[in-house]
């Protein structure tokens, strides 16, 4: 690929992470946090721990800004006070969908010049590319 498209295309994507913090009040991480608890609809948070390979103290901070602001609710377990489940509130999952929009926006704009064949072809390469990379780490081992 041409380093020059390729950093083109790098830019698109910076732009948009860049575009979509600001227009959500959100860094990257707090909103694909609330993104993946309005997906899953409660959520331990040893198990967002897990999943998105965050560390628990990074984690717990993610949480109390998202709560600070009214996206989340936390409730301890009665029976297990060590367990904290975590839900969307109605004001987070409006900022969610809104997210999704954007990135439906997005991704029919980056795709608007191609025709259904090409779309498919472009999703297959994409799900090509993807399923050869291993950790994130290896990109840049040889």
């Amino acid at each position: 690929m041409d380093q020059k498209l390729f950093h083109r295309l790098l830019g698109m994507f910076e732009f948009k992470k860049d575009y979509q913090q600001r227009s959500s009040g959100l860094n990257y991480m707090q909103l694909h946090v609330l993104e993946r608890i309005y997906k899953e609809g409660e959520m331990r948070t040893l198990d967002i721990s897990r999943q998105m390979n965050i560390s628990p103290s990074t984690l717990i901070g993610v949480l109390d800004e998202l709560e600070s602001k009214e996206l989340i609710n936390r409730d301890r377990q009665k029976n297990d006070k060590r367990v904290v489940m975590v839900t969307v509130s109605e004001k987070g999952r409006e900022k969610v969908l809104h997210h999704i929009r954007e990135d439906e926006l997005f991704l029919k704009k980056l795709t608007a010049g191609l025709n259904k064949d090409e779309e498919l072809q472009f999703d297959e390469l994409i799900r090509k590319i993807t399923r050869s990379i291993g950790d994130y780490d290896d990109l840049f081992n040889e």
